[in-house]
């Protein structure tokens, strides 16, 4: 992607930083250094590397915490080179067209991790946006450090990109509180143009995986991202496999049963739980031993993995024992399912000792409902079935009983768009109305024309989940406000926020990020971008 965009972008952001200045008798040492430390770290990431030097040389003498005021004739004789610098790009380049850049679509890889920006500077922030999102990451921004931590506990992001110097509070704050939480594996990598030894140390002995110096390339951004996540999906997989068989391990299992309770209790979708045992497994031990015994257990994990559908999920339980979890389905499917398995395993045979033997498995079967919705209980009956499937002769499925979860609903996604421009509404409402619904979500388009109608409507439904495009500027009542209401009653896990503003209003963005936005979209934007981006969010943070 061009960097002239985000060349464009700061020195725009720098002019109307000195006309607020020039409006003003005098500003504090703190100010100014604020301002070279953003333009320190984020002129180089975009390519004007003199402007970098200059903000790294002028900020050398100031204080961070430095009280003393500033006139005007100080601060414009102290700032004089970028001031030039300003002047030169006035009288050259100001008013060139900027092409709209087009997000390139990654063949639907919602499998992407979610990564999170803390920080304060807006061209920085659209900088990195605007390269992971063409690498088909989906990524949100948080403007302050109070937002941030909402963001970390909400939607557990696998990078957090993290600033040091932020409004409200410090980044080394903000990782003194990641470390009160769990984690999950998240990698938090700070991002300084202060990179002096202390800090780095100080950040790293806080729990910060990484310490990045701006300016940052985007070549080494790229691969950065690229390793990490590569490296999480590599430790995520050794903590979650059995050893053994290279199966999910009963901790995956686990979590797993969770997500399908949340499901269910969500969108009332069925879902089985089968519980497997090896028939007569002691008697291969004794007969072979144990190293033929866990060949046997491999073969078996081997079978299943290559007939089960692709959404269920085999565990290895403990021992002999394997738990299968398969969503959208009922009891009865499950039972037709695990019955072609059986015929599978009819078909194996197992050598020792030139000896040629099979072996048969039982299972139990149960099925998820509003009587039994608990990970204790399901595995309670299931192996409850399991145990009359034994009694009953072995080598066959029982089910534990046949009451059903109800018809299977899909996960509602209404997309709403508040903008008092027609065109926009319009443009918007039609696009997404040709979307056809997958076999996860049905998707609805509902328009508004202002805030107030909009939450005169009762909008919200408990069983939806909602992308809301929220124009910032509004007659009557303005996108701030409506956002402020939002907020109060929803969280991101189930409202996501995006701001609909011009280039030009910097502040409108500080201020949504501050209060709870998500994510912002900048006008005139293209469609198809703005499609491939919900899209995007929908996979992840509603699935």
């Amino acid at each position: 992607m061009p960097k002239e965009k985000y060349q464009q972008m700061i020195y725009t952001s720098i002019n109307e930083k000195f006309q607020k200045w020039d409006e003003l008798e005098f500003i504090t040492e703190r100010q100014i250094y604020f301002f070279l430390h953003s333009l320190k770290g984020t002129a180089g990431s975009i390519g004007l590397y003199e402007l970098t030097t200059t903000a790294s040389e002028k900020i050398e003498p100031l204080n961070e915490n430095g009280e003393r005021y500033w006139s005007k004739p100080e601060w414009k004789s102290y700032l004089a080179p970028i001031i030039e610098e300003i002047s030169f790009y006035q009288t050259n380049f100001n008013g060139q067209q900027v092409e709209n850049t087009q997000l390139i679509s990654t063949n639907n890889r919602y499998d992407q991790e979610f990564i999170l920006i803390i920080d304060d500077d807006i061209v920085f922030i659209s900088y990195l946006k605007d390269i992971l999102e063409r690498m088909g990451h989906s990524v949100i921004v948080a403007y302050n450090g109070k937002r941030g931590l909402e963001l970390i506990y909400e939607l557990k992001p696998a990078i957090v990109f993290l600033d040091i110097m932020l409004p409200d509070t410090s980044g080394f704050s903000i990782l003194n509180n990641i470390k009160k939480i769990k984690k999950d594996r998240m990698f938090v990598a700070v991002m300084s143009s202060n990179d002096c030894k202390e800090n780095k140390i100080r950040a790293y002995d806080m729990g910060a995986l990484d310490f990045i110096s701006k300016p940052i390339e985007e070549d080494i951004l790229i691969s950065y991202v690229t390793n990490r996540l590569a490296y999480k999906k590599e430790l995520d997989q050794s903590i979650i496999t059995d050893e053994l068989t290279q199966i999910f391990n009963r901790k995956f299992m686990n979590t797993q049963l969770d997500k399908l309770i949340q499901q269910y209790t969500r969108n009332n979708e069925p879902f089985a739980l089968v519980i497997a045992d090896l028939d007569y497994f002691k008697k291969v031990n004794d007969t072979y031993g144990h190293l033929v015994g866990d060949e046997v257990l491999k073969g078996f994990a081997d079978l299943v993995m290559k007939s089960k559908r692709e959404q269920d999920v085999f565990c290895r339980y403990g021992g002999e024992e394997f738990v299968m979890l398969m969503p959208q389905t009922t009891a009865d499917q499950a039972c037709m399912l695990l019955e072609q398995l059986r015929e599978s395993m009819k078909q194996k045979y197992f050598t020792a000792n030139e000896v040629r033997f099979q072996v048969t498995f039982s299972s139990g079967v149960v099925e998820a409902s509003a009587a039994n919705l608990h990970p204790k209980k399901l595995l309670e009956e299931a192996d409850q079935a399991l145990y009359n499937a034994k009694e009953s002769g072995r080598n066959q499925t029982v089910i534990f009983n046949r009451l059903t979860a109800g018809v299977q609903k899909k996960v509602n996604v209404k997309i709403i768009v508040i903008d008092d421009v027609s065109l926009i509404r319009n443009l918007i409402t039609t696009h997404f109305a040709n979307w056809e619904s997958s076999e996860n979500f049905d998707i609805e388009v509902t328009p508004y024309s202002d805030g107030i109608s909009f939450l005169n409507s009762n909008w919200y439904t408990p069983n939806y989940k909602y992308i809301i495009l929220l124009d910032g500027m509004m007659p009557e009542m303005n996108g701030m406000d409506v956002l402020k209401k939002i907020r109060e009653k929803h969280t991101s896990k189930d409202v996501i926020i995006s701001m609909l503003t011009g280039l030009k209003d910097e502040k409108y963005v500080f201020e949504a990020l501050e209060i709870g936005a998500d994510d912002y979209i900048i006008k005139p934007f293209n469609i198809t971008d703005v499609s491939t981006r919900i899209l995007n969010l929908i996979n992840r943070v509603f699935n």
